[in-house]
């Protein structure tokens, strides 16, 4: 915008003082200028004495200011208004600016007092901080990626970062107690409340509080992921009421609502590490045959191995992917891994 001006200024020899005065105030805004350096730079560049009168929006301060090119402050005028206008904020006059020039008024003074006015426009609208909650909201659901990247900025969180999205419902007892991610804070959505929690899995919360986790994910992308947390909230139970979507494994993939891709997935991710050596897919093999027969000794029957060698592959696969896989509590999980991984014709990053 600022070359487009200056373009303009080089076709046109008129308008280029123009384009210095306006691209002069822009410059005032972009640095972030109160009303003092507005008008200590607006007598500078108007070489006469300026003057200010306005009621601030907040507080319902008044200020009222004259300056003299020289930035000395005057509390006399130095001669009539010579151009003024007013200053307008949201449709509501707050104030006005003005000239006090001696002598004949030069051309471009009526341009210089009107973006004298719109700068102080502009310095004059109230300024809202969002806090915490309404980044944390916005991290969940955000606008746009700008949006999004700024409340990641504010919460100290990288977009890069693992953290987790954690749900339960909003008539239930106080969350996790886990730190949440960067300064995100609880925010209440409908009927749930939601936490950033950092990758580290939560702390079981007081109570009898039911409470889903995410799969830790990107942090720039978790708001595509909060059926994730859903998912895991409904599989919480009086038994078991924290479940974190890790132990949950591929089968967070039934999800309708999922967007997840097999790569999100730690045990997929693990399992296919462990496919990649010639013993790694022996191991899974023997899975295989494990969980099709049911028990050690039919699997050993089927594979013409000695039980005590199916275990011993078995306990192996399972510190491989972090879970006890002949376990009759993860019979599913392992069943969905292996299905998925079988299905998979590519391989899980």
């Amino acid at each position: 915008m600022q070359g487009l001006m200056y373009r303009l200024a080089e076709l046109d020899a008129d308008s280029a003082g123009l384009v210095r005065v306006i691209d002069y105030f822009d410059a005032l805004i972009r640095h972030g200028a109160d009303t003092t350096a507005m008008l200590r730079a607006s007598a500078a560049l108007a070489d006469c004495v300026v003057g200010i009168d306005v009621v601030g929006t907040s507080g319902g301060h008044r200020q009222r200011a004259r300056c003299d090119p020289k930035g000395r402050w005057l509390t006399q005028a130095a001669g009539e208004r010579s151009a003024a206008k007013d200053v307008v904020v949201d449709d509501v006059v707050m104030g006005s600016v003005w000239i006090e020039r001696v002598g004949p008024a030069l051309a471009l003074d009526d341009m210089l007092v009107d973006r004298m006015a719109l700068t102080a426009a502009v310095i004059l609208v109230p300024r809202h901080s969002p806090s915490a909650a309404e980044h944390t909201r916005s991290v969940l659901f955000p606008v746009d990626d700008i949006a999004l990247l700024s409340s990641l900025t504010a919460l100290h969180i990288e977009p890069t970062d693992r953290v987790r999205v954690a749900m339960a419902a909003a008539d239930s007892p106080p969350g996790p107690a886990s730190p949440t991610a960067g300064r995100s804070v609880p925010i209440t959505v409908d009927d749930h409340v939601l936490y950033l929690l950092t990758n580290e899995p939560p702390a079981p919360p007081v109570g009898c509080c039911h409470l889903g986790v995410s799969l830790a994910l990107r942090a720039d992308d978790l708001h595509r992921h909060l059926g994730n947390a859903r998912f895991a909230l409904a599989q919480a139970s009086e038994y078991r009421p924290v479940v974190i979507a890790d132990r949950l494994g591929a089968l967070n993939l039934l999800d309708r609502e999922s967007s997840l891709t097999l790569s999100d997935v730690p045990d997929l991710v693990r399992a296919n590490e462990l496919r990649a050596t010639p013993h790694g897919r022996e191991l899974l093999g023997t899975l295989r045959a494990y969980l099709g027969s049911g028990s050690l000794r039919a699997t050993a029957d089927r594979t013409h191995l000695h039980h005590s060698s199916v275990a011993h592959r078995l306990a192996k696969v399972s510190e491989a992917v972090g879970y006890p896989v002949d376990s009759i509590e993860h019979r599913a999980r392992a069943t969905a891994m292996m299905m998925v991984l079988d299905g998979s014709d590519t391989a899980v990053a």
